[in-house]
C-alpha cells in the first residue's frame, strides 16, 4: 500500500489520534476511512470543471403566466 507523509497542526493531530483510538483503529486506517467517506459522493472532476464555464445568461426562473392563458380542458 502506498505511503504518504502529512503535516498537521498539533491540535488536528491529537484529534485524529483520539478519534482513531475511540474506533479501535490505527491513525492510518482512520484517515483512510475519513477520506474515502468524504469523497464517495463527490461528482467527477470533469463535471466540477464545467461549473461556471457557461458564457450565456445565468439561469433565471421564468415569469409565472396568468391562469387565464391556460388551455381549456375537457371535463372527465
Amino acid at each position: 500500500m502506498p505511503q504518504m507523509c502529512l503535516y498537521l497542526d498539533e491540535d488536528v493531530q491529537e484529534m485524529v489520534k483520539m478519534r482513531a483510538k475511540e474506533r479501535g483503529s490505527s491513525v492510518s486506517s482512520y484517515v483512510n476511512e475519513v477520506l474515502k467517506k468524504n469523497n464517495e459522493n463527490r461528482p467527477p472532476e470533469k463535471l466540477l470543471k464545467l461549473l461556471g464555464s457557461w458564457k450565456d445568461d445565468p439561469m433565471e426562473e421564468p415569469e409565472e403566466l396568468p391562469w387565464s392563458m391556460d388551455i381549456k380542458r375537457k371535463t372527465l
